[in-house]
């Protein structure tokens, strides 16, 4: 995909209008289109950096580690989403490590120049806080729902956030990793699937799931 396919896509995910066409001049002029393979690091936790991503293609895994090494997954990353973007707010560092879990591509923003158009310019800087609004109050939710909901219900929420119209899910997260996100062992995940199968709540097929209620 070239740059103004992936602009496209960045204006009709966030719900940009033709009207605000502008909003993504500045976003062209500010931004880099970038591909990573497969298991390629794109940042660490507590490195220094000022770019923030628009993922395009691809899947990302933002996680965290402890002294010991042992992973903490934080989010999947799947297209139309943004991922690093607390370094508009934060002292340049990352607070977790990113890697593409499947061969991706993203668009780069640079968040020092992106802070600089924002303090020159009240409609791009609405339209900024708007997009960021929605993405924290996204995010707020995830932790809520993750920390009270049971294992199954905490799947079933996660299947309903990322289900299409018809209501099928396709699993491009290894089932590992989507254990390690919802904060249960692989084991204890492969049971639920089952469960789940057999009370007709999901039909399973290979990578895809079909919400049945």
């Amino acid at each position: 995909m070239d740059k103004n396919k992936a602009l496209n896509f960045f204006s009709k995910s966030l719900g940009i209008s033709e009207e605000n066409s502008d909003f993504l001049d500045y976003v062209d002029m500010i931004s880099s289109l970038v591909n990573k393979k497969k298991k390629e690091i794109i940042f660490l936790e507590s490195q220094e950096g000022t770019n923030m991503y628009f993922l395009v293609s691809g899947s990302i895994k933002l996680y965290k580690t402890n002294d010991e090494g042992k992973e903490a997954v934080i989010h999947f990353v799947e297209p139309g989403e943004f991922f690093a973007e607390i370094v508009l707010f934060l002292k340049n560092r990352y607070p977790v490590s990113a890697v593409a879990i499947q061969n991706s591509q993203m668009l780069s923003i640079d968040s020092k120049k992106m802070f600089e158009i924002i303090k020159k310019n009240p409609d791009f800087a609405m339209k900024t806080i708007g997009i960021f609004s929605h993405r924290l109050n996204y995010m707020a939710n995830s932790i809520k729902n993750l920390s009270i909901m049971d294992t199954k219900n905490k799947f079933l929420n996660y299947l309903n956030s990322i289900k299409n119209d018809d209501n099928i899910v396709t699993l491009n997260i290894p089932k590992q990793e989507l254990a390690l996100l919802l904060g249960i062992a692989p084991e204890t995940f492969s049971r639920v699937l089952k469960q789940l199968s057999e009370q007709g709540m999901i039909e399973i097929n290979g990578k895809t799931i079909k919400l049945l209620q």
